[in-house]
């Protein structure tokens, strides 16, 4: 199970178990429906698992993409008196 500085997508059989992107994923848009008056709950059993894996596949490649270009995120750091700037080097991904 990913800690810390991990990211990691989530598969079908630690969606609810797991600090996985994918379960971010779906309570964002449960927020969102609510936000916009929709009050109907979101699919369970079968279409719950196919919503379930398109959420797994977009946080699988949203961190895929983020592994392969960590020179894209800009990390600036103080230690009270001066400041520094870098960039990200490599990103570690979970299981």
């Amino acid at each position: 199970m990913p800690r810390g500085n991990s990211l990691y997508g989530g598969t079908i059989s630690d969606f609810d178990s797991a600090d996985n992107m994918a379960k971010e994923i779906e309570n964002a848009l449960a927020a969102v429906r609510a936000a916009n008056g929709i009050t109907q709950p979101l699919p369970t059993g079968d279409n719950a698992k196919d919503m379930r894996m398109t959420f797994i596949a977009i946080a699988t490649g949203v961190i895929n993409h983020i592994k392969n270009n960590p020179a894209a995120f800009a990390v600036q750091t103080t230690d009270g008196v001066n400041t520094f700037d870098g960039s990200v080097t490599t990103v570690t991904v979970g299981p």
